[in-house]
């Protein structure tokens, strides 16, 4: 079925917090998940890992000249707006800021955080590896979408790790090199064709994927009571 994406940004927003997800992590991931809908890669099948999932993230910020990082367990969802934020704050001082996230619960909702980046006019650099491939996108900060370059097969069979890297200066050495000759290439004008395309048209969902939403979203509610009401719940009289 198609709807509008702000109607499916709701249910995301809804089913994400049924799942236990705090609120910056749960906004986050679902503008990220419609985003992603709406340009051809699947947000609404990323948000599977986080799902009855808690935090179990690991992450490491690095300089332009930490050879070994140290990671650490995040307490919410690093891997999608908030590493590009914390490489972005670290090349502000070093010129080079990268971001390291292991054991990424969604590692595909990182594309939509390099959108973010792209539309602030910054340098960015994203790999993230799923379901066996390696995937590289870039942002030149010149153009308000990303340019996605394509994947590649191989690598780590059950990695879910991601790495972002900010670079101040294109003189300045990557933290990954992109593999040559890669597939399913996606640039900035096809990203934003697509993207007001379904602006216009509504983003397609499949009844299995609606249910599912719809199923932790009603996690959220509580039977309408006097106790549920003096705890904060919402009521017929709330104009909503």
């Amino acid at each position: 079925m198609k709807m509008a994406m702000n109607e499916l940004a709701a249910l995301c927003r809804a089913a994400l917090e049924g799942s236990g997800w705090q609120q910056g992590d749960y906004e986050d991931a679902a503008d990220a998940a419609v985003w992603l809908q709406a340009v051809g890669f699947e947000g609404v099948e990323a948000l599977n890992g986080l799902l009855g999932a808690a935090p179990g993230e690991r992450y490491a910020v690095q300089g332009g000249l930490d050879r070994n990082p140290e990671f650490e367990r995040a307490r919410g969802l690093v891997g999608c707006l908030l590493a590009f934020e914390l490489a972005w704050a670290q090349a502000s001082r070093d010129g080079v800021g990268i971001v390291r996230v292991e054991q990424a619960l969604a590692p595909r909702l990182a594309l939509h955080g390099l959108r973010m980046m792209s539309a602030r006019g910054r340098r960015f650099d994203l790999s993230w590896h799923e379901a066996g491939c390696q995937h590289f996108a870039t942002t030149t900060g010149h153009d308000a979408f990303p340019s996605y370059l394509g994947c590649v097969a191989g690598g780590k069979p059950d990695g879910t790790d991601i790495v972002v890297c900010c670079r101040t200066n294109d003189a300045l050495p990557p933290a990954f090199d992109i593999v040559k000759d890669l597939r399913d290439e996606v640039s900035p004008a096809e990203f934003e064709a697509r993207y007001y395309e379904t602006l216009w048209r509504g983003v397609e969902l499949d009844d299995a994927q609606l249910a599912r939403l719809g199923e932790w979203k009603n996690r959220v509610l509580v039977e309408a009571t006097a106790a549920s009401r003096a705890h904060g719940a919402g009521g017929q009289d709330d104009g909503f």
